[in-house]
């Protein structure tokens, strides 16, 4: 089951149990999906960084 998955079945849980562990649980989940999507961010940042840097090493070789 991916995450997003289980954040839809535990918000319909939730709402008709509302039990406090179970929302604590769906903060926990969310915030654990906005953390993946800016480590997703920051790894694509550091391969063009990279790419980058290393364009310039072979540019400096060459002079």
């Amino acid at each position: 089951m991916r995450l997003d998955d289980y954040i839809n079945v535990l918000l319909v849980k939730m709402k008709i149990s509302h039990k406090q562990i179970e929302r604590q649980l769906l903060q926990w989940l969310l915030e654990l999906r906005t953390l993946r999507g800016h480590v997703r961010e920051l790894e694509l940042e550091n391969k063009k960084l990279k790419k980058d840097y290393e364009k310039l090493i072979k540019q400096s070789e060459k002079t």
